[in-house]
């Protein structure tokens, strides 16, 4: 019996390293920019990186970042002033925009459109608004410089929270972290079931929403979004919700508009898009096309506030 789990055991560490090879070898996996929690407990990228990120199967992108002095992946050092006119974009890895060169990111389209206007991007995986406005008070000089702001975010996922708290993030035994073979089984889902298993035992999960029966999920939301405006108080002048209205309970857009919350919406333009895709074909991040739409809704929004060409 003793011999049997030997050559079990052997046997499953050779499997192991041919995958891993042959991962490696056929280039299976994704590469990303190397990221830390830093010293204000806010997740970024390491300073000062660049290179190529490389997603799906046989680098079916193969993207160009630099990760700036800041620890985001944006064009520009974010250095607003005075004089300039500078507004933030805020929000997860689809304004993180790896999928794309930076150079031709959602900031750099709009700046090519409207004039005098300077585009800084703060975009990390699973951001979500109690990140982004945690972000913001930690860096309060900082984004006092900044003209106008706009927080994307997707309902219902980042208004699950209404205080931010660190995520953990790191993996269980980091030094899996180096295995590629395990990148590419997470990237197509086969490590899905035993996160299903952890998640029953609230393992590595998000803070669980409040169990309150006097509360529907949406006006939970709602709620989650009172306490963290009021946490983190904004001139309403100066900032902009970033949304896809097409997945979106009606019930909030009536909240946003009774209370003078101003929104961008590029749910619309996608689905005028018609059979036109919007996304990759491997995941549902935006394509070059996806992100021109939403670079076309931002550019209209800013013009229709006179902001850009008219400065």
């Amino acid at each position: 019996m003793i011999s049997l789990f030997k050559k079990i055991f052997i046997y499953s560490i050779l499997i192991f390293l041919t995958l891993e090879l042959l991962v490696r070898a056929l280039h299976l996996y994704s590469d990303v920019p190397k990221w830390y929690l830093a010293e204000d407990n806010i997740y970024k990228r390491v300073p000062s990186q660049n290179g190529y990120t490389v997603y799906g199967n046989r680098r079916q992108v193969f993207s160009e970042y630099r990760i700036n002095k800041a620890g985001y992946n944006s064009y520009h050092e974010f250095n607003p002033t005075e004089q300039g006119f500078e507004i933030a974009i805020l929000g997860d890895s689809f304004i993180e925009g790896l999928h794309q060169d930076y150079y031709n990111s959602i900031g750099r389209k709009v700046e090519r459109k409207l004039a005098n206007i300077k585009i800084y991007e703060y975009g990390y995986p699973e951001f979500d608004l109690a990140d982004q406005l945690h972000l913001m008070a930690r860096n309060k000089k900082l984004f006092d410089l900044v003209d106008f702001i706009i927080l994307e975010i997707k309902y219902p996922v980042d208004l699950l929270r209404n205080e931010y708290a660190v995520k953990d993030r790191e993996l269980a035994l980091p030094f899996l972290r180096h295995s590629k073979l395990l990148v590419y089984m997470l990237d197509i889902g086969m490590i899905d079931p035993i996160k299903n298993v952890l998640r029953n035992f609230d393992i590595g999960q998000e803070p669980t929403i409040p169990n309150r029966s006097d509360l529907t999920k949406d006006s939970l939301y709602i709620a989650n979004l009172e306490n963290l405006l009021a946490k983190y108080p904004l001139d309403k002048k100066q900032w902009s919700f970033l949304i896809d209205s097409r997945g979106v309970n009606p019930i909030f857009i009536d909240f946003l508009e009774k209370e003078n919350i101003e929104y961008i919406d590029y749910g619309p333009s996608f689905k005028k898009a018609g059979n036109r895709p919007t996304t990759l074909v491997f995941d549902r991040h935006w394509n070059d096309y996806g992100r021109t739409l939403v670079a076309r809704q931002i550019e209209k929004y800013l013009s229709g506030r006179q902001i850009g060409n008219n400065l």
